[in-house]
């Protein structure tokens, strides 16, 4: 190899041979924090973790998730922020006349007390709440969310984009939690959500199927594709 690429944690077995090589090496640390054990970190603690994982293994550069990250942990010319792409085939969202199934794709279990008010407002509409089940293509409106026990400083300021990624890509409605990875990604055409009673007024919001179509179509447009990430990364290790 000319140049080597580690993504996400430390492969131990493998690490030896890495730094013994010699050859230049980025480390792209999506999501490489211990979860949910970081949920309890102050911004400090948090930030002297990632500190000592790069002091320890001195990559030649590190390409952070989100620009957030890199402002509170990025100390060297050579590292980049690079965005999730969205799922490379995904498919474009028809966008239907009428509101019948509102999407989630994760753990369940991340969505807490989000679940319960979601559905509660899917009921009384006549609508479903699909967890994990479909594609964006088949949902009328995507949600993400991430429940308090779960949602500590680096889940809300370091996580990556990738749902709102593929809501993007798909042209899928998003409502969504206000985080660093989804603000600084955002069309403008998303909706942030900060706390579960705030739902239902969205979904009211969402209703007119002329309002969703033109969010969908604002969303296309900012649409980051797998061929866009690659050609991104290759720029900066040329």
């Amino acid at each position: 190899a000319d140049v080597i690429m580690l993504v996400k944690r430390p492969i131990y077995d493998f690490m030896p041979a890495l730094l013994d090589s010699g050859k230049p090496w980025v480390w792209d640390v999506v999501d490489f924090y211990p979860q949910p054990a970081c949920t309890n970190w102050s911004h400090r603690q948090a930030v002297n973790w990632v500190n000592k994982q790069i002091n320890t293994y001195k990559p030649t550069g590190v390409i952070w998730p989100n620009r957030k990250m890199a402002e509170d942990c990025s100390k060297n010319e050579n590292d980049i922020v690079l965005y999730h792409h969205h799922r490379p085939g995904i498919k474009i969202n028809p966008i239907r006349e009428r509101i019948s199934i509102v999407g989630y794709e994760g753990s369940a279990k991340y969505l807490g007390k989000w679940r319960k008010e979601i559905r509660k407002h899917c009921d009384l509409r006549g609508w479903k709440l699909a967890i994990n089940e479909g594609c964006h293509s088949d949902w009328d409106i995507c949600v993400a969310f991430r429940d308090d026990e779960f949602n500590g400083y680096p889940q809300k300021n370091w996580k990556s984009n990738v749902k709102l990624a593929n809501a993007q890509g798909s042209g899928t409605p998003f409502i969504g939690a206000i985080e660093s990875g989804y603000v600084e990604t955002r069309s403008g055409a998303e909706l942030y959500v900060s706390k579960p009673s705030d739902i239902a007024g969205y979904f009211d919001l969402l209703e007119p199927y002329t309002i969703r179509k033109e969010l969908s179509e604002i969303m296309l447009l900012k649409s980051y594709s797998i061929d866009d990430a690659s050609r991104d990364l290759l720029v900066y290790i040329e």
